[in-house]
């Protein structure tokens, strides 16, 4: 099985609000070995979507296709861009790597996508289930010659807040194994200032965190031993073994000079992030979807300056 890089972008945009946007990336197979059940079913799957969408998107306009094409945008559009950033999120892969201007501090972009995980899981964990209540009136009406848009639209947003739940979930123990990865490098250090004859106070956050050095080990290395088996039992495809739990590996968070030059976080707090910017950088990094998502995060982003300006009047 290839290996699968997922890398995320890291972009302030105005004042608090930040962008994310994620995407994988799987060097092609080698010669002479098939790929699984699974990403042939989803190539196909995703093939047969993108060639519709294409259909649509070329349909002349006035046409019925043409409006559904126009309706489709709307929809999308109103995708908060925090659940885009989720849903490609994968549960599984070999490297995460994280980039962010480098003159943002690291531990604010953790703490930024910390905060967004635990947000987000209760609250897609509570939309799956609604959107679940809204479908079952909808179940008799399936077998009726009727336009099955709003069944349709149900199904989709049911699917689309369970991968975003699972996304964040990936999310929140990659950040926790990277956390435990901290912790573990500090109580290194400390105990090897013990060795070297240094008394710490006793009774102290530093104490006990050299005493949880060898705990903090194991449990590291069971989280890594943990991902690489998940990651071996999915190119196996043993039943059994799909039970086992997947998550992301250990993130490595990447400060970017040039993505520091483009996006210029320190003017991010007085004007938003320009779209051409945005678009040099869906051109650097070949995701033409970027776009798309800066200008719904954008919309949003204003939507709440006005909401803010509204209230305090």
């Amino acid at each position: 099985m290839a290996s699968t890089q997922v890398k995320v972008l890291v972009l302030p945009v105005l004042r608090r609000y930040w962008l994310f946007h994620a995407w994988k990336e799987v060097p092609p197979q080698p010669p002479g070995v098939k790929p699984s059940w699974r990403d042939t079913v989803q190539s196909k799957v995703v093939a047969s979507f993108q060639s519709q969408w294409t259909k649509l998107e070329a349909a002349p306009q006035g046409t019925l296709n043409h409006r559904l094409f126009k309706f489709g945008q709307y929809v999308l559009s109103k995708v908060d861009p925090s659940e885009s950033f989720l849903k490609a999120l994968p549960q599984q892969a070999d490297s995460l790597d994280i980039l962010y201007p480098a003159s943002l501090p690291e531990r604010l972009v953790r703490r930024r996508l910390r905060l967004l995980a635990a947000k987000a899981q209760p609250f897609h964990a509570s939309r799956f289930r609604m959107w679940i209540a809204i479908l079952l009136p909808q179940i008799p009406l399936i077998p009726l010659p009727l336009p099955n848009v709003t069944i349709y639209y149900t199904i989709w947003r049911i699917a689309s807040n369970r991968s975003a739940g699972r996304g964040a979930a990936s999310l929140a123990a990659a950040l926790e194994l990277a956390s435990d990865a901290q912790r573990l490098k500090l109580a290194q250090q400390l105990r090897q200032l013990q060795q070297q004859g240094v008394q710490l106070q006793r009774g102290s956050w530093a104490e006990h965190l050299a005493a949880e050095a060898d705990s903090l080990q194991q449990q590291v290395q069971q989280q890594k031993a943990a991902n690489s088996s998940s990651s071996s039992s999915s190119s196996r495809e043993q039943p059994a073994e799909e039970q086992q739990p997947r998550q992301l590996p250990l993130p490595v968070f990447i400060p970017d000079k040039h993505l520091d030059q483009l996006v210029e976080p320190a003017e991010r707090l007085l004007s938003p992030l320009p779209e051409s910017a945005v678009l040099r950088l869906a051109e650097l990094y070949d995701q033409h979807h970027l776009m798309e998502h800066y200008r719904a995060a954008n919309r949003k982003c204003l939507d709440e300056q006005q909401q803010q300006q509204q209230q305090q009047q």
